[in-house]
């Protein structure tokens, strides 16, 4: 079961504890000093992979809330940590460098990276984490992914995403089915597969810095499964602007007609649901949007160049040995 966490006051308020603990009993700085120097290294806290896995052989999922008063302070540990954020703001530390975030944050720190989420005053987060051993993740590369695939091999582990509101409510519900999977090394796989196919999603879907914030606005909601089944008129409508206004500015901040964003948004999402869920490509292809099969199996043949059962094939065998 996820266990509800609620992050320490890290090693600071530790260390008071413990140094109010011997005074009253006593005991000399001796005993406060060695616990000290288990916990912490060059003022970093450190954490194992036996500590957070409570026994778990592969994975474990965790769920909590912290505010400025209760965070833990700059740490580290020897396993892979993937992070979410649904609510809150403050500031993440990671590699020397600093990134503001505002909700719908995705983490992935790699073992031994030292790094903080610093919530800001007044600002409670609402986080989930999966631990993730060092183990399961090489063999996860090696098993699953293609020699050819540098993609997830370069991008995971020490990096951060804005994510949409959908993204992080997948993320989610894919925690949720992990937790009743007891442990499985089969369940892991399957969950890093849907993020390895949400974080080339995101990148895939990158816009420009300079984009208005309505289109901006605009095309991330369109990317939720729920718009995008409606295209074209939906878009029209979260815009809220003219016809002619919106493909203008599709042309000159994307270089693309709004039709053309839509079909891509939903190509990608065919190529994460063939990946990930049960299914059938008709299925798949009315859940995207494409009322025409034969329609979906042509622009994803010249999307991917590969057909949908073609590629389905390809990620539908996961090895566990």
């Amino acid at each position: 079961m996820a266990k509800r966490a609620r992050l320490g006051g890290g090693p600071q308020k530790f260390v008071y504890i413990i140094n109010f603990v011997c005074a009253s009993a006593g005991f000399c700085s001796i005993l406060t000093l060695a616990i000290l120097l288990i916990h912490m290294k060059n003022g970093v806290t450190e954490f194992s992979e036996e500590s957070h896995l409570k026994g778990n052989r592969y994975f474990r999922v965790v769920h909590g809330k912290t505010d400025k008063s209760h965070c833990v302070g700059l740490h580290r540990h020897d396993f892979v940590e993937i992070l979410w954020i649904r609510s809150g703001e403050g500031m993440l530390i990671s590699g020397g460098k600093e990134r503001y975030f505002n909700k719908h944050l995705l983490f992935i720190s790699r073992p031994n990276e030292v790094h903080v989420i610093e919530p800001s005053r007044n600002s409670t987060i609402d986080f989930s984490y999966v631990v993730i051993t060092k183990d399961v993740l090489a063999r996860f590369t090696r098993d699953v992914l293609s020699e050819e695939d540098e993609f997830f091999r370069e991008k995971f582990g020490g990096m951060s995403l804005k994510l949409s509101s959908f993204e992080t409510a997948y993320l989610d519900r894919a925690a949720s089915e992990l937790v009743w999977q007891n442990d499985s090394l089969m369940a892991i796989y399957r969950f890093l597969i849907n993020l390895y196919w949400q974080i080339k999603n995101v990148f895939a879907s990158a816009l420009p810095g300079n984009m208005p914030e309505w289109l901006s606005d605009a095309c991330q909601r369109i990317r939720n499964p729920e718009n995008l089944a409606l295209g074209l008129e939906k878009f029209r409508e979260i815009c809220g602007k003219d016809m002619s206004y919106i493909n203008r500015a599709m042309r000159k901040y994307l270089n693309c007609t709004p039709t053309e964003y839509i079909n891509g948004a939903r190509l990608r999402y065919a190529k994460w649901l063939l990946a990930t869920s049960s299914f059938s490509t008709g299925e798949i292809s009315e859940i995207c949007g494409f009322s025409d099969f034969p329609y979906f199996c042509r622009k994803f043949k010249e999307a991917f160049d590969s057909t949908p059962s073609a590629y389905r094939s390809e990620y539908s065998q996961i090895p566990i040995t």
